[in-house]
């Protein structure tokens, strides 16, 4: 174990408030992404669906319930990953979305820093939705969410992982809990919204050093990635 303390960085590409101003064109392949980090979560080119990186195997769950492994050669306008190796463990029963987030919080996680939660187990109830792949000229974040799918799940067994951002670092990601799903079968899943938890494992590890590499399209550096309305598309289009 002696690589401990090496790689200990929360590594992004690009940044929510890009994905805000509708800047979908994904410029960083999945083989890339893997060399930063083995666990994490993010969207595809043209913001086709959903990511959950587990391990080397990197999902995709799609708008039209389909969920495959991917190619490593394609590339992402949004991710973020860590090594993980979780440094607190916990087993919990019974939880609602919210009752898990307020016990992550009393004794787990550091507000002020980066997170990454695995949770493992079985839900009697899990709700999750999947933006849906866009075309040029492409529509900003706030009018594609209007027309995601949701999902539904009942007495489902599987990991949901993610991460929780500081307040402060909103616009660059997402602050707060965020988590995407995949069920033990690899046959659905997508960005959670609520859940109940019937048993499970919390694994939780605190991440302080953070790296963003920023697209190098003229697109990123000419948009408008502080709107006034940041915050507000942010809880739109997350919560």
């Amino acid at each position: 174990m002696s690589h401990q303390n090496n790689d200990k960085t929360f590594y992004q590409t690009s940044m929510m408030s890009a994905l805000i101003a509708g800047l979908y064109q994904g410029d960083f392949t999945i083989g890339q992404l893997l060399d930063h980090g083995n666990f994490g979560i993010g969207t595809f080119n043209d913001l086709d669906g959903e990511m959950i990186i587990l391990g080397d195997e990197v999902y995709q769950l799609t708008s039209t319930g389909d969920v495959h492994l991917v190619n490593h050669d394609i590339t992402t306008p949004f991710a973020g990953v860590v090594n993980f190796e979780p440094t607190n463990t916990v087993s919990l029963i019974e939880l609602t979305k919210s009752e898990f987030e307020t016990c992550l919080e009393k004794d787990f996680v550091a507000n002020n820093a980066i997170n990454a939660i695995r949770l493992t187990g079985k839900f009697s109830y899990v709700k999750t939705r999947t933006v849906p792949a866009q075309h040029r000229p492409y529509p900003p974040m706030v009018e594609v969410v209007k027309h995601q799918p949701i999902a539904e799940m009942t007495h489902v067994s599987g990991v949901m992982i993610g991460f929780k951002i500081p307040e402060y670092m909103i616009g660059i990601n997402v602050p707060g809990f965020h988590f995407h799903f995949i069920s033990d079968d690899r046959t659905q899943g997508g960005h959670v919204s609520d859940f109940i938890l019937t048993e499970g494992i919390a694994e939780v590890e605190i991440f302080k050093d953070f790296h963003l590499r920023m697209p190098a399209s003229q697109e990123f550096d000419r948009a408008d990635l502080n709107p006034d309305d940041l915050k507000a598309a942010i809880h739109t289009t997350e919560k």
